[in-house]
């Protein structure tokens, strides 16, 4: 039997305080590791649930499990004249899963419509409808669409651009949400140019109409400008590139609704036709992607004031350990870039490789590129939450 003092003097081990630092919280969270456990933890208490779902964390947390659900693949094979829209699933112990992909039009369809896929964002994908006898010009209607949920909206696009005798430009088309996920109201830019000006024009879901066209300044020559298919999302501004005698970075601000243009220097770039952008510039700020026909990607930030700075020069051949035969050659070097979570998906003779340029991490997820030349792909991911 122990004594009274024996008693009094022994400790008995304090419980484990508490983390109250958020920020070594989050970074405790982030290192969860299946995107499926975000929901157990929001479980756990009110402040872990603020903490996984703030928006500036779930960026933090897709840039660190950089892995897609799954991937759209615009154009894999033909039907009736018409590309095809597939879904590659992907997992680590198969093979990657084709699935067809289809959204049958209820109501106004004549079946003369084509519908180009646009990409996806805050885990809803974007499609237009445009005229065949016109393909690539006039859009005719708007698709916004969760493939999880089957939520979808079809929107009527303004009258002087659904008709194709009047709109004779490129449209190219980007999608946002406000609050980061699938669950708000969303907006569609729309974005052309034509041998003066650029011009924008948006949609709010929560407004249920078009804004005004907003135009640009007039283009630095008179030439035939397109706008380039990519767009990139940084803060509350939507990117495009524009191409015409001068290669440009269009900038539209969604908030002020302003519509400015960035020259991009000529010692930027190889070729035209080898420019992405992503957000890889300090705070996830725009930057270029200029790719080489040897697979060499050199790296061009901006930052906002004094112009354009050239950053590191990526050898993917040698970073994918590729023999001499390399990639595919200079007639499209990348099928698909995610620009706002910096993944290039880079064809090569050896397969179809995803590459996020942040980590340098990369994955081959095709044995042989299951596109055409004109094909492209779009990674895919959901809300992590119900």
């Amino acid at each position: 039997m122990s004594s009274m003092g024996e008693g009094l003097g022994s400790k008995r081990p304090s419980p484990a305080s508490p983390i109250h630092d958020d920020d070594l919280l989050a970074e405790i969270l982030l290192r969860l590791p299946l995107p499926s456990s975000l929901p157990r933890a929001s479980l756990v208490c009110t402040r872990w649930r603020r903490l996984v779902t703030d928006p500036y964390f779930l960026r933090r947390f897709r840039a660190r499990n950089w892995r897609p659900l799954g991937f759209f693949l615009h154009g894999h094979g033909t039907e009736q004249g018409r590309e095809n829209l597939s879904f590659a699933v992907i997992s680590e112990s198969e093979a990657p899963k084709l699935l067809s992909v289809r959204h049958e039009e209820s109501g106004g369809g004549d079946g003369y419509d084509a519908w180009e896929f646009c990409g996806c964002r805050h885990g809803r994908a974007l499609l237009l409808s445009r005229d065949r006898p016109h393909i690539w010009y006039g859009v005719r209607r708007v698709l916004v669409w969760n493939p999880v949920t089957g939520e979808h909206h079809f929107v009527d696009v303004p009258p002087h651009l659904s008709d194709p005798d009047q709109s004779r430009f490129h449209v190219q088309a980007a999608l946002t949400c406000a609050s980061g996920d699938d669950k708000g109201p969303f907006q569609v830019a729309l974005a052309w140019a034509d041998s003066g000006n650029a011009h924008a024009c948006v949609y709010s879901s929560a407004a249920g109409e078009w804004g005004d066209v907003v135009v640009s300044a007039p283009l630095p020559s008179q030439s035939s400008p397109s706008v380039g298919y990519w767009n990139v999302l940084v803060g509350n501004s939507l990117y495009w590139m524009l191409f015409h005698r001068k290669v440009c970075v269009l900038e539209f601000d969604l908030g002020s609704q302003n519509l400015a243009m960035i020259e991009v220097p000529r010692d930027a770039y190889a070729d035209h036709r080898g420019l992405y952008m992503s957000t890889l510039a300090k705070g996830g700020g725009l930057s270029l992607i200029s790719m080489t026909a040897d697979l060499r990607a050199q790296d061009a930030r901006s930052d906002g004031v004094a112009g354009w700075m050239l950053g590191a020069t990526i050898d993917l051949a040698q970073l994918l350990l590729l023999g001499p035969e390399r990639g595919y050659g200079w007639y499209k070097p990348l099928l698909g870039i995610a620009g706002d979570d910096n993944m290039m998906f880079v064809p090569t003779c050896s397969g179809v490789f995803m590459v996020h340029l942040k980590s340098m991490q990369f994955e081959k997820i095709f044995e042989t590129n299951p596109l055409s030349l004109s094909g492209t792909i779009h990674p895919y991911a959901h809300s992590y939450f119900p």
